[in-house]
């Protein structure tokens, strides 16, 4: 008897040592155990639904064991055992509760009769589970997504799922996907997640909207034609629309909506500075700005001389030059030349200036600018060429032609009564006279410049040489 109670007491010792090993306890002392022996020490065991749990028992080598299940709670698990090892596994639909088995093991070895029982309890707990969203973003935003996961069974592990990658930009680290994607549109970011090895995907699907812009501002000016401000170029995919939301558009503009530009026609003298807001109409809420001025004005001309002509010596000659009226204020300049210069629109030449060609620029405030080109000839100084006498008889006209270095027109002046003179536009002089006369004529030549000069022509005209007697006048003489 001494024996058979050594025996059973080192087997129960086996068992609770080996199995203690083999099994974790839960706590529980057996006071709320499923069954109301006392089967000793509770082992609880975590399972999830779709999990198995197998245990193969160890006892003393010298010993021939025999394990069967005593009793188990089949409500919410499945328990068998196929030689000695015991496999247990949670029913379908069952998710929660704690349900035990009692293992006997029995033995007979050196015709000592022993049983021992362990108690196992079945703790179902919740398998893998995962979630989690990401927001829609604006190109250029970054993403800090950490997946939920969680598994009764242990620790939950990520990675990207097999056969699939990351958007570009983003990296998984640490179970932590962080970055900024790169591309616009409909993104998948396809994880797993392990633990304990069961393995569960999660597909999250988030949106990259494109960024809307606005624009630096601008200014347009129209001069009676039609002008338009730059279309604001933003991706279809956020449906921009745009409005007016500071300041009035003048008269004769007008906004499109969906590109923002604003375009007309005015020739009145304005200026107006409008702000324009665009919003986004998908993804996240966007706006943008954009100022532009809108200007007008009549359309800019110059009038004015096209050349102008000075000579040595000659008072500073000038040029006028007129804007359209009506503009915004005007500015005058006129290329750098020796001699020349420019004041409101008048142009001075000194007779410093060198022959050629200036350009005449009138700029008003809004931007328009128009020229004209002023051709500046300079003269030499004016001289007279040709005889300083003229004579002829009476009732004959005489000619003599007169010549200037520089052209321009003649004029002759002096001629008493009764003589007939003049000058051609070719410097021809004639004179003529109906009685005999002596006398001074001034012949003056004027250039386009304006230079005159003079020359004094001395002039005779004396009656024809005619016999003036008849022969029967003449005295006859007899000379002995």
């Amino acid at each position: 008897m001494k024996h058979n109670a050594m025996y059973v007491a080192i087997l129960a010792a086996a068992i609770a040592i080996l199995g203690a090993a083999a099994l974790v306890a839960d706590g529980h002392d057996g006071s709320d155990a499923a069954y109301s022996e006392d089967y000793g020490t509770v082992y609880g065991i975590d399972l999830a639904p779709g999990f198995s749990y197998s245990y193969t028992p160890s006892y003393p080598s010298d010993l021939a064991v025999t394990t069967t299940i005593e009793k188990y709670e089949s409500a919410g698990i499945s328990a068998s055992m196929s030689g000695k090892t015991l496999s247990v596994s949670v029913k379908d639909g069952v998710t929660s509760g704690s349900y035990d088995i009692i293992l006997k093991a029995s033995s007979s070895t050196g015709g000592v009769s022993q049983t021992a029982y362990q108690h196992i309890r079945i703790n179902v707990v919740s398998g893998l589970s995962v979630s989690g969203s990401i927001n829609d973003i604006i190109k250029g935003a970054s993403v800090s997504f950490t997946p939920s996961g969680s598994s009764g069974m242990g620790a939950v592990t990520w990675s990207v799922k097999s056969g699939t990658s990351l958007p570009a930009g983003l990296t998984l680290s640490g179970g932590k996907v962080t970055g900024t994607p790169t591309a616009v549109g409909t993104q998948t970011v396809s994880l797993t997640a392990t633990a304990a090895g069961e393995s569960k995907d999660l597909i999250v699907h988030f949106t990259v909207w494109s960024k809307i812009a606005g624009g630096s501002a601008q200014t347009i000016t129209s001069h009676g034609d039609t002008v338009s401000s730059a279309a604001i170029s933003n991706a279809s995919d956020i449906g921009v629309t745009w409005k007016v939301t500071k300041g009035t558009l003048p008269a004769g503009f007008s906004l499109n909506a969906s590109t923002g530009a604003i375009s007309g026609k005015s020739a009145a003298l304005q200026s107006v500075t409008v702000t324009i807001t665009g919003t986004s109409s998908h993804g996240p809420a966007q706006t943008a700005t954009k100022q532009i001025t809108v200007r007008s004005e009549p359309a800019l001309s110059l009038t004015g001389p096209s050349s102008l002509i000075t000579y040595p010596g000659a008072p500073d000659k000038t040029a006028v030059f007129a804007a359209t009226s009506g503009t915004s204020a005007v500015t005058w300049s006129v290329t750098s030349a020796t001699g020349v210069s420019i004041s409101a629109g008048t142009v001075t030449v000194t007779d410093g200036a060198s022959a050629g060609s200036v350009t005449v620029t009138a700029k008003t405030a809004y931007g328009q600018t128009a020229t004209k080109t002023l051709a500046i000839t300079k003269e030499a100084s004016a001289a007279i060429s040709g005889d300083a006498s003229l004579g002829t008889t009476v009732g004959t006209a005489a000619t003599q032609t007169y010549t200037s270095n520089v052209g321009g027109t003649w004029a002759v002046s002096g001629a008493p009564a009764g003589t007939t003179v003049s000058i051609s536009s070719a410097g021809v002089l004639s004179v003529s006279g109906s009685s005999p006369a002596i006398f001074n004529l001034t012949i003056t030549h004027t250039t386009p410049g304006g230079q005159s000069v003079t020359k004094t022509v001395s002039c005779s005209i004396v009656s024809q040489l005619v016999f003036t007697s008849l022969p029967s006048s003449g005295v006859i003489a007899y000379e002995a």
